[in-house]
């Protein structure tokens, strides 16, 4: 009998999958992915420049980024429960404040709230939920995080349901609210806490402890999060989750990709199919990963993730003047990202283990948070440079590094036992 039904029936965690997976959805639809579409809108009606619209992106990713460590606090002191609803609260404050937007100080504001938001609402709950219910913990992120990423495809097509039924970018963001309240409010009143989940946890955990793959490497070590931190292994995977940051999940390509593939000569539609068409390959592409992940070293497609990645940018988008190229960015991109999310995720629990995941998770998300200075950057480029060429070819440099040191690295080994209560 699988572990997961020791505890909790078969149903409960697939449902409780699914619905973190349309909340991951909707966070992601609404804020990373679609803020990209809807800023030519506000530029052209406010006539900002790409560097005030580029620093609003820098604000979303940095408070995602620095608030990532207050749900991790939250969880541990209060529960799940009261920080899902505080993020959805932060969420509707956002999407008010974008919605009301007249000025910098609005889209600003806005911009900061959704990035606190999203901390408390997507990934972080998310996967520590997801790791504690699931034996097969690859699969299941893969699923997870699957479910997700279908946010970025159909994100754009929120934009344009505002604007061609109601002609106004601001109703963008009342779908957007409506949409996430429902899908939190059902996940509050079905969630389960409580010492149930804790025995169930901690099952999972020892049935992972008595029968571990030959093949993928997992650690039979008792880690903490402080232990973990002094190791550069933890360090190597967080730059790497911050390499799929600073290149695509609405740092730098979501920010640009639309206005810089309309300056090649396609339509606005094509360039916003693109971007969808994109986030559905890479949605699929970490199902696919999930499934592989339960039997290939999560490092190796670590490994092949970053070059495509690193394909991707340089080849296709730096250059995307034809069909070919742009189906080339929309394909290495959408792979590359959705392979390096998931790879890097798994490897952080295959090598730490399951009981500080919260904690590293959260710090790496922190680590990440340099990341949201490329589309800042990226936007004086262009504004000096008429072109976003150059800013996509300069942000491979640091992914082409850490894929160095990707390679070099080996699973790390503690130097004194440790104890870490589950």
């Amino acid at each position: 009998m699988p572990a997961q039904q020791q505890i909790f029936g078969p149903i409960y965690p697939w449902y409780m999958l699914v619905l973190l997976g349309l909340i991951y959805f909707l966070s992601t639809a609404t804020t990373f992915t679609s803020l990209g579409v809807v800023l030519p809108s506000m530029i052209n009606e406010f006539n900002w420049n790409w560097a005030e619209a580029g620093l609003g992106f820098t604000i979303l990713g940095l408070t995602c980024g620095l608030s990532s460590y207050l749900p991790t606090l939250m969880i541990r002191k209060l529960g799940l429960r009261i920080t899902l609803l505080f993020g959805l609260t932060i969420f509707i404050l956002g999407f008010y404040c974008l919605y009301s937007t007249a000025s910098l100080f609005h889209y600003f504001s806005g911009t900061a709230l959704l990035g606190i938001g999203f901390t408390f609402l997507a990934t972080v709950p998310g996967t520590y939920v997801i790791s504690r219910l699931f034996e097969k913990q690859s699969l299941a992120f893969g699923f997870y995080f699957t479910i997700g990423g279908l946010g970025g495809v159909v994100g754009p097509w929120i934009y344009f349901l505002a604007t061609r039924f109601w002609g106004s970018w601001r109703i963008h963001w009342v779908i957007s609210a409506l949409c996430l309240a429902i899908v939190v409010f059902i996940t509050l009143l079905t969630l389960r806490e409580g010492q149930r989940e804790i025995s169930h946890a901690k099952t999972i955990a020892d049935k992972l402890t008595q029968h571990s793959s030959e093949t993928i490497y997992k650690t039979k070590e008792i880690w903490t999060a402080s232990g973990a931190l002094r190791t550069w292994q933890f360090y190597i995977i967080a730059a790497s989750y911050t390499a799929f940051l600073w290149c695509w999940c609405g740092i730098t390509v979501n920010s640009f990709a639309v206005a810089h593939i309309i300056e090649q000569g396609f339509s606005e539609t094509i360039a916003a199919s693109s971007l969808s068409a994109m986030a559905f390959i890479n949605a699929f592409s970490r199902l696919a990963g999930g499934a592989v992940g339960e039997q290939l070293e999560p490092k190796k497609l670590l490994i092949s993730s970053l070059i495509i990645i690193i394909c991707g940018l340089i080849i296709a988008l730096s250059f995307a003047t034809t069909w070919l190229w742009l189906i080339l960015f929309t394909i290495g991109v959408g792979v590359g990202y959705g392979m390096t999310f998931l790879a890097s995720s798994v490897l952080l629990a295959n090598y730490f283990g399951r009981g500080p995941y919260l904690e590293l998770f959260s710090v790496m998300n922190l680590l990440s948070t340099c990341a949201c200075f490329a589309p800042f950057f990226g936007g004086i480029i262009k504004d000096y440079t008429a072109s976003f060429t150059p800013a996509f070819l300069i942000i491979t440099i640091p992914v082409f590094i850490i894929l160095l040191l990707t390679l070099l690295m080996k699973p790390p080994v503690q130097r004194l036992p440790q104890n870490y209560k589950l």
